[in-house]
């Protein structure tokens, strides 16, 4: 016990050196560069959680947190009593029919991804056909203009996304065409695609640009003559009543609707779901550099220390300290810099993501949505990583210089000071 604390003494003295602060001024730099390499840690983070769940709140605003179809990509048949059963359950379900359509004026053709819907539930799932709060708040997905809940959408209506109705120009009341890509009507002047006169009841903005620029909602009915189906749909969109935990209630409808295929949100746009967890692994393995740069400084620091100790060094190996009590000595000393670094790595990123999170100064670009506050979640998670990485660089850094404590030869000191 007395030879620990003798150990922790010296190494405190050492960090002290001649000054009378509890650190000198050759470790500040030190210190310096862990806190960096901490906050950056920290930040990145922490604003790549937020960028993800926004873009999670995007994807599933707009379609739905989990979905349920058939095996197979089969239709479901007589969705209703599903659809029920989920309502039961706690659960917001609307049944959709999906299909690829071409949009039409006058000589101008657009392609569109249209989804047949049943706008009393599926209000209740989409934030795509919210009213619109404000324009200029954070919520960026909604309804902009015309509406979906009265006869102007249920009797051949349709929603068109805002980037697609900038490019056709259409607005409110306007009449289009509806077309299927598929000449599979038997006529005298031979196979013709279905068509159907609609009009525009509402502009929606989903708050994803690809979205904006395809997507179309229909009523069921109109979807349904297009596909051919008489009581089927393609799938059931299904929303759980706590948003945080959607692989959870992904489990739940799977154990309980047996024979269904039920997918998360994640499933929706793989690629993307991919992109961003990769991009958060780069991210904070390219900011991890800064640290292990930091550490270079500690394992100067650390050398520098011993060769200014070689002589004291020697004199407590021949008073009895083993080369273990040694590395004892210089370990705690490196992990006394390190704490104090990742401390303040940890005080200062907090403040900043907090200030952040606050009053948001940094914005981002969303194309016509504007600027947007930068997203930031705290992740206990990333928080206890971060510092268990620090920790095992600050290990790794100081191996050499324990290596040259080997070097120290208490007789050949000794001899050298007589």
């Amino acid at each position: 016990m007395e030879k620990n604390r003798s150990k922790l003494w010296l190494a405190l003295k050492y960090l002290r050196g001649q000054g009378h602060g509890f650190i000198n001024r050759s470790h500040w730099l030190t210190i310096a560069g862990i806190t960096l390499g901490v906050t950056a840690l920290i930040c990145v983070t922490s604003v790549m959680n937020g960028l993800r769940e926004d873009v999670r709140q995007r994807i599933t605003g707009t379609l739905s947190e989990i979905k349920l179809s058939a095996p197979g990509g089969n239709p479901v048949p007589h969705p209703r009593p599903l659809v029920d059963s989920l309502l039961a359950l706690g659960y917001q379900a609307a049944p959709v029919i999906r299909s690829e359509l071409i949009l039409k004026q006058d000589d101008r053709i657009w392609s569109t991804l249209c989804f047949g819907i049943d706008p009393a539930l599926h209000s209740k799932i989409s934030a795509a056909l919210h009213p619109r709060p404000s324009a200029t708040g954070s919520e960026v997905q909604g309804i902009l203009s015309g509406g979906v809940e009265g006869p102007e959408f249920t009797d051949n209506g349709i929603a068109l996304g805002y980037g697609l109705a900038a490019e056709i120009n259409a607005r409110v009341g306007d009449e289009l065409q509806l077309l299927s890509p598929v000449f599979d009507v038997p006529t005298a002047f031979g196979m013709l695609p279905k068509v159907r006169t609609v009009r525009v009841a509402a502009i929606f903005n989903a708050g994803m640009p690809e979205y904006n620029s395809t997507f179309s909602f229909v009523p069921l009915a109109t979807a349904a003559f297009f596909r051919g189906y008489t009581d089927e749909v393609d799938y059931i969109e299904v929303k759980s009543p706590d948003a945080s935990s959607p692989q959870r209630h992904t489990s739940r409808i799977r154990s309980l609707f047996k024979g269904w295929q039920v997918e998360d949100w994640s499933a929706y746009d793989a690629n993307l779901y991919s992109a961003l967890r990769f991009e958060k692994f780069l991210m904070f393995v390219i900011m991890l550099f800064t640290y292990v740069i930091a550490s270079f400084n500690l394992t100067g620091s650390m050398l520098k220390t011993i060769a200014q100790k070689k002589r004291e060094l020697g004199l407590l190996k021949a008073f009895g300290y083993r080369e273990t009590d040694l590395r004892d000595l210089f370990l705690y000393q490196s992990l006394i810099l390190a704490t104090i670094g990742i401390i303040l790595g940890l005080v200062i990123s907090t403040a900043l993501l907090l200030v952040q999170k606050r009053f948001g100064l940094l914005s981002m670009g969303m194309g016509d949505a504007g600027p947007l506050p930068l997203p930031v979640i705290f992740s206990f998670q990333d928080y206890l990583t971060v510092v268990l990485v620090s920790y095992f660089i600050t290990l790794v850094s100081v191996i050499l210089p324990l290596q040259r404590l080997k070097r120290i030869k208490p007789i050949e000191l000794i001899r050298q000071t007589t």
